[in-house]
């Protein structure tokens, strides 16, 4: 039962490949446009590196989730979590719509989607909850995972800042 416990943290880190390659590329080949929005996708980071350190927290606090679920013998725990992250492909889909084109993320929110809903199926079953008992832990890992990602959009562009004046230092 242990592996299959994993199999959110490892489908999130494919996803968000695809974002860690594709969105200081996007960002750089699409900026004046971006520019131009209210609210740019993917935040202010332009820096890969920065986005990889939003990423490896992400991923930390999934790898915590599953350890949990694990030990708790708790399958709600990371249905939970499912669902809240199989969620969060709406976004994708609603910037690629908006954009009228690519959006980094999109590609593998689409293969992931018919996996997540087959998963998602999977883990009610095996946790037998009541749907209010659903609602507790999702309202918890949708509060986890948005607390989480505004924190992070916060804190992205100062890891930039300070990544790019640890590049300019010297090592002496």
């Amino acid at each position: 039962m242990l592996l299959n416990y994993w199999i959110l943290p490892l489908l999130f880190v494919l996803h968000d490949f695809e974002e860690m390659i594709m969105v200081p590329i996007w960002k750089q080949r699409h900026s004046q446009r971006i520019r131009q929005m209210k609210r740019p996708f993917f935040g202010a980071v332009t820096s890969g590196q920065a986005f990889s350190v939003g990423v490896l927290e992400e991923l930390l606090i999934l790898i915590v989730v599953s350890l949990l679920s694990y030990k708790l013998h708790s399958p709600i725990l990371c249905l939970a979590f499912m669902v809240a992250y199989t969620l969060h492909f709406l976004m994708h889909f609603r910037m690629c719509l908006a954009y009228q084109g690519y959006v980094p993320g999109i590609i593998s929110a689409t293969l992931e989607l018919p996996i997540m809903i087959w998963l998602i199926l999977t883990y009610w079953q095996q946790s037998q909850c009541t749907i209010s008992e659903f609602a507790i832990y999702f309202v918890f890992a949708f509060m986890v995972m948005m607390l989480n990602l505004r924190i992070m959009h916060e804190l992205m562009p100062h890891i930039q800042a300070r990544m790019t004046t640890y590049t300019k230092t010297s090592s002496l």
